[in-house]
């Protein structure tokens, strides 16, 4: 009997990638052909020969009268140096959470609902070990966002917004997604280690590094560059995952990046409670989708590359040949790299029938979709953490989930694992669900609230509760 290695396991990923990416060209190139070879296509030809021309001269002269700056995050370090040293800091007085690239740019991913779940619980009035406060940056200056809280919590803002002083002992936590707005944030920080305060960077995964092929073209470069900063301005990082951190202090060994002398890493576990408005009834739609004997699946997560939905729907495709009546039903917007996957959704024989995608379900219609369930499916490559599987949970859904690390320390013994990137696998797993020869515990699974996420970061800075400390 063969042994499945690791490096077996490395070669199934490259080859689930590639092959990926190649229904993705292929789709590109049929909508190309069919473009081209259109009569509109032809009609406007010298209108856009004209328009490209236009662009380059007009981009021309505006590098020309506004020169690029350059931003904190296009200065990476390219080699391995001495870590930086720093004074002495001051036990923690205050956690000051940042919430700029929220506020400016919410495009409601799984990172936003961290922040904003986060940020609500912190201000739902629970005591904590030391004070914590919602932060932004604006022209190199701290302000409080007590305003931003209240859209959150429902209630009045605890106190007019004003600019904040930093002051010894304060900790500002980059929870939102710091490398978007890295250039607001940067003049603050010489000013927080002159106080004795501390930096402490949000990690939500390590994707972009490990595997750049999931992520949009841009992604891994600008995401290299923020941790290379970050590594060099915090103090501490802060997964969301311990899996994450244990992958975080791995890379930054492995691959000999500068960092700080004693640089900290903890991790904090996300919640599973969704707030929902009053009289939210789901779309007609989507309540049609629950009706009848057939048990419903749900894929939730955004459509790209690492999140498997392909493999979710050639496990049901499986099943419905094998004449298993069960649906599938996949929530999430669309991504990136997402071409090829999208129009086998939406143009697949299925659709409508025993195949549904929902792009724009809302908070209140995924947990009515949640509460009508038979299973969760979860078919990710890699993941900082994996929300549906407690969001799941805690309505008491089953979760059938790739065998990943971080989703065996979210799903514990109560979700269903099948080998990653393998549909055949998957499929099997379903029909011995659906069979009742396999069952999944959801009470077994990771169910923390958001008000416990809060308490668990609050406690791992006041308390200094970190779990690993690099050199």
């Amino acid at each position: 009997m063969r042994v499945t290695t690791e490096n077996d396991e490395r070669l199934r990923l490259l080859d689930y990638q590639l092959d990926y990416l190649r229904a993705e060209l292929l789709r590109l190139v049929r909508e190309r052909d069919e473009m081209v070879y259109s009569a509109s296509w032809l009609l406007f030809k010298p209108m856009r020969r004209a328009e490209a021309a236009l662009v380059r001269k007009v981009t021309g002269l505006y590098r020309r009268f506004f020169p690029k700056k350059a931003a904190v995050v296009d200065a990476p370090v390219s080699t391995p140096g001495p870590a930086l040293a720093r004074g002495e800091s001051a036990a923690p007085r205050r956690l000051l959470v940042d919430v700029t690239g929220t506020i400016k740019r919410d495009a409601g991913t799984g990172i936003q609902r961290v922040v904003k779940k986060v940020v609500e619980a912190l201000y739902r009035g629970d005591a904590y070990d030391i004070p914590a406060l919602a932060v932004r940056a604006q022209d190199g200056r701290l302000y409080t966002a007590h305003a931003y809280a209240a859209t959150l919590t429902g209630g009045a803002p605890r106190a007019a917004d004003a600019e904040i002083e930093v002051e010894p002992g304060d900790r500002l936590l980059l929870l939102s997604d710091s490398w978007n707005a890295f250039n607001e944030l940067a003049p603050l920080f010489a000013r927080i280690t002159a106080q004795g305060g501390e930096l402490i960077s949000c990690v939500f995964d390590l994707i972009p590094e490990l595997h750049p092929h999931a992520c949009h073209e841009v992604t891994p470069k600008l995401y290299d560059a923020w941790l290379r900063k970050a590594l060099l301005e915090s103090d501490a990082f802060l997964a969301i995952s311990s899996t994450v951190a244990d992958e975080l202090a791995e890379f930054v060994t492995t691959r000999g990046f500068p960092h700080r002398p004693g640089l900290k890493i903890g991790w904090f576990h996300c919640g599973s409670d969704i707030a929902l408005p009053k009289a939210a009834p789901a779309r007609e739609k989507i309540a049609a989708v629950v009706e009848g004997p057939s048990p419903v699946f749900l894929c939730v997560g955004t459509i790209e590359p690492r999140k498997g939905q392909r493999v979710a729907l050639r496990a049901f495709e499986g099943l419905w040949r094998e004449g298993v009546e069960a649906k599938l039903v996949v929530v999430g917007r669309r991504g990136w790299l997402d071409e090829a996957i999208s129009a086998e959704l939406r143009e697949h024989a299925e659709q409508g029938k025993r195949l549904f995608w929902f792009e724009d379900a809302s908070d209140a219609e995924l947990d009515f979709l949640y509460s009508r369930a038979k299973g969760l499916v979860l078919a990710s490559f890699a993941e900082g953490f994996g929300l549906p599987i407690v969001e799941a949970a805690r309505r008491g859904v089953a979760a059938l989930c790739s065998d990943i690390p971080v989703f065996r320390e979210v799903g514990r013994d109560g979700a269903i694992y099948f080998r990653v990137n393998d549909s055949d696998a998957l499929a099997a797993r379903l029909y011995a669900f659906l069979e009742g020869e396999i069952a999944a515990d959801p009470q077994k699974v990771l169910r923390a609230s958001w008000a416990e996420a809060a308490r668990q970061i609050v406690e791992v800075v006041a308390r200094e509760r970190w779990s690993r400390r690099l050199d």
